[in-house]
């Protein structure tokens, strides 16, 4: 009898699929900096705010519903995909309408009458992309892990090849945006194949009311959760020009690291609280999330703090030199990544209180971006945000404490958090002399490689030279992987897959 497959086997293609479109994704804003004058690429992402904003606040938990209902084999699967794309057809209908009624207002709120000439693809793009939203989740839901990967990396593909062909072809951002909505119709397409393919539709009144008791609290936390995460975008766009703009976007760039580590640690460690255990033991699951993630997190923000100067010019060329202290001071909020703290509360069942904090979060997210932009600029605005992000989520960290019945000193492995920050501090010693020499020349992207490995180097040889039983490399392998922290880490890792912005 063949031995059933582990988490990590049964995920491990939708991770390659998501890894794949992952590096696309990443590589679109590097071409892209290169294609379009600068004023065009804020256009570009002024656009793209629009629709990635409505595209995450008005699904409203319903696709993401399908992860509960589909596994359960009731013979009801057809029934649940249906109401899933019909919902997301009516409010990707909805979003699509405002959308392009609403274009002059837009354009004028950006200060940037030139949204307006694009309102139809604008809108189309957001009817497409909110109405194949289940595609993914449905075929990951129901096992298909393989065709899910499939579809993730052959989405991007083609999203990558819809943003530059037409570029080079002298079509300009219309072509472009044109091309993107010919990227929704393929992806209509295939969601119209995977509805179809089991017989005719299937819509029940009764399974519907229970399909939106389940995604309607999420979907509420999310209501709040996307304008406090995207206000301080929204904020500076309404207060610049395009080609500003396009600096402060370039800064406020994000490292697919961050998201790819995040979520399915966080979903895992989900799991694995929702199994029987002591209060003790939940705090072991945590602490080995914790130094998971700080592991990676720690030297990452002290190596891109330091190495900005280098990380920006090589990406994005010397055009955008003034996004390097916004990017410097967006980086700063990474170390409070490593508190994989919705999971915990999720699993605990203390959804309400989510909707609560993440409504408390957005309160106090408003004014400190509006205040942080009126008196130190955009530098200010993402000041503001990375404050009020922080503050909020150390409320959350006393709140998920008193849920395990820990006190301070025990909620969080603070020795091993203490060695990853000096050894991460001490490894930024070379990438600043580095730097330092090199972060005017010609060649940044050469200069950031020197400095990263010089980076990984000094920060590996701190982490073999700390004081400890077992040979240089169990030491790196203790302290990065959590190795004998506890009898049961979380050992596996699964994804989600989702849009890149």
């Amino acid at each position: 009898m063949a031995r059933p497959r582990g988490i990590l086997g049964q995920a491990g293609p939708l991770l390659l699929g998501r890894l794949g479109a992952t590096v696309l994704g990443f590589a679109l804003p590097l071409i892209l900096t290169r294609l379009l004058p600068q004023s065009e690429f804020g256009t570009y992402k002024q656009v793209w705010l629009v629709v990635t904003t409505g595209f995450f606040m008005l699904q409203l938990g319903i696709a993401q519903s399908l992860y509960y209902f589909v596994p359960r084999k009731d013979g009801r699967e057809q029934a649940w995909l249906t109401q899933s794309i019909g919902a997301m057809a009516l409010l990707g209908s909805l979003c699509a309408t405002v959308i392009y009624l609403g274009r002059f207002r837009i354009g004028a709120q950006f200060a940037n009458p030139e949204i307006a000439t694009f309102g139809v693809p604008m809108a189309l793009i957001a009817l497409t992309m909110i109405l194949t939203a289940p595609l993914e989740i449905a075929l990951t839901a129901e096992g298909n892990v393989k065709a899910a990967a499939w579809i993730i990396f052959l989405s991007d593909a083609v999203r990558v090849a819809a943003s530059v062909v037409p570029l080079l072809m002298g079509w300009g951002l219309r072509g472009f945006f044109w091309a993107y909505v010919l990227h929704g119709v393929l992806r209509s397409v295939a969601i119209a194949v995977l509805l179809l393919r089991r017989g005719a539709p299937e819509w029940d009144w009764k399974l519907f009311r229970q399909q939106l008791a389940y995604a309607l609290p999420f979907g509420a936390a999310i209501l709040l959760d996307v304008p406090q995460k995207t206000f301080h975008q929204w904020a500076v766009g309404w207060s610049v020009d395009p080609a500003m703009f396009a600096i402060y976007a370039q800064g406020c760039f994000q490292l697919p690291i961050v998201n790819l580590l995040y979520s399915p640690i966080s979903d895992v460690l989900q799991v694995r609280m929702a199994e029987p255990g002591s209060h003790e033991h939940h705090v072991h699951l945590f602490h080995d999330a914790n130094q998971r993630l700080a592991a990676v997190f720690f030297p990452f923000t002290a190596g891109m703090v330091t190495a900005g100067a280098l990380f920006i010019p090589a990406l994005f060329t010397h055009r955008y030199d003034a996004s390097i202290p916004i990017f410097r001071i967006a980086v700063l909020t990474t170390p409070f990544a490593c508190l994989p703290l919705e999971g915990v509360l999720r699993a605990l069942g203390r959804t309400r209180y989510l909707f609560k904090i993440f409504f408390w979060k957005l309160l106090v997210t408003v004014p400190t971006v509006l205040l942080g932009l009126k008196l130190f600029g955009m530098a200010g605005a993402i000041a503001g945000h990375g404050l009020s992000e922080s503050a909020i989520r150390v409320v959350m960290l006393n709140r998920t404490r008193k849920e395990l019945n820990s006190t301070w000193a025990g909620i969080l492995p603070w020795k091993h958090l203490a060695l990853l920050g000096a050894t991460s501090l001490v490894a930024c010693v070379p990438v600043v002399l580095i730097s330092h020499y090199t972060s005017t020349g010609p060649r940044p992207f050469l200069a950031l490689c020197a400095a990263g490995a010089a980076y990984a180097a000094v920060y590996l040889a701190c982490l073999a030279l700390t004081p400890g039983a077992g040979t240089p490399v169990a030491k790196v392998k203790r302290i990065l992987l959590g190795v004998g922290a506890h009898t049961e880490p979380l050992g596996v890792v699964s994804v989600r897959p989702g849009v890149a912005a």
